[in-house]
């Protein structure tokens, strides 16, 4: 289980930070939609980042905290949401594969 919450925590930092190639929200999205999180603070901050219309991270920086504590979450720690990932964006979406088959 500890594996599956780090990946899921790598996995919600590359939709929040992107790349080093820029945002995979678009890539990503799609693949977790029906994906089960182990964390309940994970599947809250997935909704929440569909419900924010960007995937600029400076302005997800500045409204998932708001969201998130309305949906009953305000100790989330983000700076490590938003810290850069410098990987591609085919790994990223390998990664987020990867999580989705070992679920």
């Amino acid at each position: 289980m500890a594996t599956d919450i780090n990946s899921e925590k790598f996995v919600l930092r590359l939709l929040c930070a992107g790349t080093s190639q820029g945002s995979v929200q678009a890539s990503l999205i799609p693949l977790l939609r029906t994906y089960q999180w182990s964390s309940t603070l994970h599947g809250a901050i997935f909704s929440a980042i569909l419900s924010i219309p960007s995937d600029d991270p400076a302005l997800l920086r500045q409204l998932l905290p708001a969201k998130l504590t309305r949906m009953g979450f305000p100790d989330v720690e983000w700076h490590q949401l938003f810290a850069p990932v410098l990987i591609s964006g085919d790994e990223a979406i390998e990664c987020a594969r990867k999580l989705i088959a070992e679920a």
